[in-house]
């Protein structure tokens, strides 16, 4: 074997002895704690978990069974009130209250002086409208004193709007209610986490958190429904008492033909119309 060989040869055993220690030398020292390999994972590893279920759905469910019947509570309640205020937006419409073409009849047939109620009860019965309910109470007492056939306009102006808010009432219920039931479900949830307390002891986190859990869901519940009922019934009552002060501008019009026929001693049955009147009204 020539000198270069053994050169070859030595190198290729200091190579394999190398190769054969390497494990053992980067190997972790004695009495070091090992890495845990879960905990040496990359950061980026957390995002790549799958996201936790945030859900409505889920944090209903995860109430229990007391805070679902609390649930099941709200969910009637914020159903009523979807329903009526769904209800009063398509009824409480200016053409189903004070309708443009009876205002614009109304002054028309005013602008006529020698216009009588018979006029005026012609207009009304060609209306569904309160407007139009309240002009009829008013002709109906035609002859009488002009302090009578106006307290007569004036109650059934209460009836009409009694009658509307009425229907409006529920939203309020709810807003009120709702609140109530939330805070009801948050005394039980909190009885139940201090029970919880008193049996498992403070160390058991995760049950008492069940109370306080279901405690702050169901409040939180209630609040939602009760906010926007109660800004719903605000604005149905704003809408009522706009279209009712129109409904009095309008009505005013009429009094002089209430005190003509009072002056002349005429009732309902006695006014006719003259042609004229007749002419201008089919006009």
């Amino acid at each position: 074997m020539t000198y270069c060989n053994k050169q070859v040869a030595t190198a290729s055993s200091l190579l394999m002895l190398v190769l054969m220690f390497l494990p053992f030398l980067s190997a972790d020292e004695p009495g070091k704690p090992v890495a845990d390999p879960v905990a040496a994972a990359p950061a980026d590893a957390a995002v790549e978990s799958p996201p936790a279920d945030d859900s409505i759905l889920k944090l209903v469910l995860d109430t229990g069974l007391t805070g679902l019947v609390f649930m099941a509570a709200l969910g009637l309640f914020s159903l009523m009130s979807v329903t009526v205020a769904i209800e009063r937006l398509v009824n409480t419409r200016r053409d189903r209250i004070v309708p443009a073409a009876f205002v614009s009849e109304l002054k028309q047939v005013m602008s006529n002086q020698q216009s009588t109620p018979f006029d005026l009860q012609g207009l009304c019965e060609r209306y569904d409208a309160p407007v139009a309910t309240i002009l009829n109470s008013g002709v109906q007492r035609a002859g009488r004193p002009l302090p009578e056939v106006e307290k007569a306009m004036e109650d059934a102006a209460v009836r009409e709007m009694g009658a509307l808010r009425s229907r409006v009432r529920p939203l309020a219920v709810a807003g009120s209610v709702a609140p109530l039931i939330g805070l009801l479900g948050t005394v039980v949830g909190m009885i139940i986490a201090f029970k919880t307390a008193s049996q498992a002891g403070l160390g058991k986190g995760e049950m008492l958190a069940q109370g306080i859990y279901m405690a702050l869901v169901t409040t939180a519940a209630g609040l939602t429904i009760a906010i926007p009922s109660l800004l719903c019934a605000a604005w149905f009552n704003g809408k009522i008492e706009t279209f009712f002060r129109e409904i009095d501008v309008s009505l005013m019009s009429t009094f002089p033909c209430f005190a003509r026929v009072e002056k002349r001693g005429e009732t309902l049955s006695s006014a006719q119309p003259t042609e004229n009147v007749r002419e201008e009204v089919h006009a």
